[in-house]
């Protein structure tokens, strides 16, 4: 938090729009969009968590190892874009992946019933700037975890 952060969780103090467009690994995917005082957000994808009751967008035969349309262990390509209405809002985010010699995309679009759009919109006009981070985790279960439905793709977290 030396330089100046924020995000929807106020994770250095400062909250503000945030837009996931990858939260991943080869087990489980989420994209998400959050307004700044929502750190839960609105996304879609396929995963869990512990507390997930949600719809699943894909399941474990589409995405991940040995995935039909997505085998993660090998490269894929992600594309994102920022659908906008006819008065300039934006009107969702939309994720496509994909990886050549495999029969199918995965796709999927966020935010469509107008959550955030315009708290999102300005913060995407004001020059919203991305950052990629890396990181790891042994606490994974939030994203992969088997959920509320016992339909996720991990059953724990490995040590």
């Amino acid at each position: 938090c030396f330089d100046y952060y924020c995000d929807a969780n106020s994770v250095c103090g400062v909250p503000c729009a945030e837009i996931d467009l990858q939260e991943a690994n080869m087990h489980a995917w989420h994209s998400t969009l959050h307004t700044a005082d929502d750190g839960s957000g609105v996304g879609a994808g396929y995963g869990g968590g512990e507390s997930w009751d949600g719809h699943r967008d894909w399941t474990r035969e589409d995405y991940g190892p040995n995935g039909i349309c997505i085998e993660t262990s090998k490269p894929f390509q992600v594309a994102v874009s920022f659908p906008v209405d006819g008065s300039g809002q934006l009107a969702g985010m939309t994720t496509v992946l994909s990886q050549p010699g495999k029969p199918c995309s995965l796709s999927i679009t966020v935010g469509t019933q107008g959550y955030g759009t315009a708290e999102l919109t300005e913060a995407l006009r004001a020059g919203m700037t991305p950052v990629i981070s890396y990181w790891s985790s042994e606490q994974m279960l939030w994203m992969d975890g088997p959920g509320a439905d016992e339909r996720g793709p991990c059953r724990g977290d490995t040590p």
